[in-house]
């Protein structure tokens, strides 16, 4: 397997935490949300904020990565060389479950009438890669039965890693782009703003 010479992942660390604000309004208290409206948006924003991490983590596992071939001959020659894509797999995997939650949610927030309608633009942007994000998220979860039915062709990999030149997340035959990824977090991140904001307004408005 080849170890990544370049970070092809897009830098996401400029998208602030979420969960904070969300504390703010609970403390204040919520207004005119039901309370099945209430525990969805409480967890779409929570899971926004736990994709993002991973993804961040497993970014910074390819960065570190990269520094360690980066250390000179004499260093490497010591034998204490470290290998940290195990690190990024971890990481990659829990963000990909975290997406496929999200966008499960986010049918059932669309679905309930008491919200104003979700942007539309933001809603096509996000459903145009749905299909990617559930098929391999699928190969994740049910590794183990493709291995006992032997559908694992030689040469690919069992858990996520980078594929050949490191811009995509692969998973048996199954990768989305980490642009793709990215695009994504971005987006289900701009909803999760809009739902805080119309809490906020709604606080507001009530004052």
């Amino acid at each position: 397997m080849a170890l990544p010479r370049e970070c092809k992942m897009p830098d996401l660390s400029g998208l602030s935490r979420l969960v904070p604000r969300l504390i703010v309004q609970l403390l204040v208290g919520e207004r005119g949300l039901s309370r099945k409206i209430s525990l969805y948006r409480k967890n779409f924003i929570r899971l926004v904020d736990k994709a993002l991490l991973e993804y961040h983590e497993a970014r910074e596992a390819i960065l570190a990565q990269i520094a360690e071939m980066n250390r000179s001959s004499e260093e490497m020659s010591r034998g204490d060389g470290r290998i940290y894509f195990l690190a990024f797999t971890n990481h990659i995997e829990t963000c990909i479950n975290a997406v496929r939650r999200l966008y499960r949610l986010l049918e059932r927030i669309k679905s309930e009438k008491q919200l104003p309608e979700l942007p539309k633009e933001l809603r096509r942007q996000v459903e145009t890669v749905e299909g990617t994000i559930g098929k391999i998220r699928n190969a994740i979860e049910h590794m183990d039965e493709q291995i006992l039915k032997d559908e694992i062709a030689v040469g690919n990999p069992i858990m996520a890693t980078g594929s050949k030149n490191w811009d995509a997340v692969i998973v048996a035959d199954k990768e989305i782009k980490f642009e793709d990824l990215a695009m994504v977090l971005r987006k289900m991140y701009e909803i999760a703003l809009y739902l805080l904001t119309i809490q906020e307004t709604n606080s507001t408005a009530s004052v």
